[in-house]
């Protein structure tokens, strides 16, 4: 079935500056508590219904916890989803929250493809600010951020305009007209991005130090088979136990040192 969705100039407007602002505050400045309850409930003031939006936020908020693109891995963006949903369940007046959400599943995969293009993107913006800076044009610099803030943007408005003014059937018709290789393409791409932002984490961490927990942690990934939540829950617990050792350590040792003259004397 195709559900086109239809609102007035100044909601459609107001609509996709939001989604482009969403997505341009996600990756940067993070002002926005609760990004997907609020934009939801955002989207559904602006179509007259924040009660929805806020059914929809709150639902999408329950289901994207613990979801996230760690180490430049791609994630569907639930945020995008869920101000579909709340659109879809807005305009058509029905409270059927389970048809925006089909929607916005296909969204949220448009904008996967979308996140890895900004990512690849992004290393040419970077390999410019550098470039400035190393002239110390720091003017020129600072402006050249900006160009990642225009691409997020427009990631975030482009599949909200689309749906806006065409529907699921022409998110769905991207998806498929796009080629094969271009696809594979994406997926190496997306598959080398998550290795390579760890390889670059772990430059910054003491490894040299604290090696035999990295052999600990690949042995319960890669032979143990545990998910991330056990083995990050174990590394807290080492954490914990190793710093309140070396607290406790100091004040061991300045006993033990007053305890030694004392019995000399």
């Amino acid at each position: 079935k195709v559900i086109n969705v239809e609102v007035n100039a100044l909601q459609f407007v107001l609509i996709a500056l939001l989604a482009g602002f969403r997505a341009v505050d996600m990756y940067s400045t993070q002002a926005i508590p609760f990004m997907h309850a609020l934009v939801c409930w955002l989207a559904g003031i602006i179509l007259g219904d924040p009660n929805t939006g806020l059914i929809v936020g709150g639902t999408i908020q329950l289901m994207s916890m613990g979801a996230a693109g760690l180490g430049g891995s791609s994630a569907p963006d639930y945020g995008m989803a869920g101000m579909v949903a709340t659109v879809t369940a807005c305009v058509t007046g029905n409270g059927d929250v389970s048809v925006g959400l089909a929607i916005g599943v296909v969204v949220a995969m448009l904008y996967v493809q979308l996140d890895v293009i900004f990512k690849i993107y992004n290393s040419w913006v970077f390999k410019v600010i550098r470039g400035y800076a190393v002239k110390r044009d720091y003017k020129k610099m600072l402006a050249s951020c900006f160009l990642s803030h225009l691409w997020l943007f427009l990631q975030g408005a482009l599949p909200m305009i689309i749906v806006l003014a065409f529907g699921k059937s022409a998110v769905e018709a991207i998806n498929a007209f796009m080629p094969a290789w271009f696809t594979g393409g994406l997926s190496i791409a997306a598959g080398i991005l998550p290795v390579t932002g760890f390889a670059i984490l772990l430059t910054f961490m003491p490894v040299k130090k604290f090696y035999a927990f990295l052999i600990a942690g690949y042995v319960l990934a890669a032979y143990l088979n545990l998910s991330v939540l056990p083995i990050a829950l174990l590394g807290a617990v080492v954490a914990i136990e190793y710093f309140r050792l070396k607290s406790e350590t100091p004040a061991v040792a300045a006993a033990t040192e007053i305890g030694g003259e004392l019995e000399d004397e």
